[in-house]
């Protein structure tokens, strides 16, 4: 599972978009890269890689924009190492070098100065919280009760997730820990959330992903599904 936290604003923007702006309609070529907002961080789940069960995608999303992702990347198993583990049951023939978690603002070799990159992901900034409340996470599915809390705590400005997750939700399902009210403390900020952004797309991921299970356990601890289990994923969420 994976999400982006996208900050709606910045100085370089300001700058950038002060220019006369092309019309999507002229003749001139139009350049979609104009838009204030910019790639902040992103993250995947990173549960199995470094074997961490904090390591949901948010909270990659957060360590690598207040620390660099000392608590994440840092401690992440080589990915070779990854392979080995897997006991040889890597999904989809899928090989060492494939196991990348990479984001750019902009493609392109020459577009390597464009201004989202240099501020956005891969730019090496690192931020204070108080940017959070600039910012919007966009994630496949509703966070869970600690991702929730986390980012509660940080101060999200808001929150859009694809489909609504029944066993450990944290944004209405389970508890509403979006809720500034949810716990008595004036640490906890509450924030919007908006739902259901892509739901069938997301469902779709989030079986593949629990079909996938973790393939770094031995066959003795390996979990064994019913077939219907895969059909009612989406009924558990």
């Amino acid at each position: 599972m994976g999400c982006v936290i996208v900050l709606r604003e910045t100085p370089e923007s300001k700058q950038f978009n002060s220019k006369p702006k092309v019309e999507a309609n002229s003749n001139d070529s139009y350049d979609y890269n104009t838009s204030p907002e910019v790639i902040v961080s992103h993250g995947a789940n990173q549960v199995n890689a470094s074997r961490d069960a904090t390591r949901h995608s948010e909270c990659i999303a957060i360590d690598r924009m207040l620390t660099g992702g000392m608590m994440s990347d840092q401690s992440r198993l080589p990915q070779h190492i990854i392979t080995k583990a897997a006991h040889g049951k890597v999904p989809n023939g899928l090989k060492c070098e494939d196991f990348r978690d990479e984001w750019v603002n902009v493609e392109g070799e020459e577009e390597s100065h464009h201004w989202k990159n240099e501020y956005g992901w891969r730019s090496g900034k690192l931020f204070q919280n108080e940017i959070f409340k600039k910012c919007d996470l966009y994630v496949t599915c509703e966070p869970c009760i600690m991702c929730a809390a986390a980012l509660a705590r940080v101060g999200i400005g808001r929150v859009y997730y694809g489909c609504s997750n029944g066993r450990f939700g944290g944004n209405g399902s389970l508890l509403s820990l979006h809720q500034e009210s949810a716990l008595p403390s004036k640490a906890h900020m509450g924030y919007p959330i908006v739902s259901g952004v892509l739901e069938k797309e997301a469902i779709t991921l989030l079986r593949s992903f629990y079909d996938r299970e973790n393939f770094h356990a031995p066959d003795d601890k390996r979990k064994r599904k019913a077939p219907s289990d895969a059909a009612s994923c989406d009924k558990e969420l």
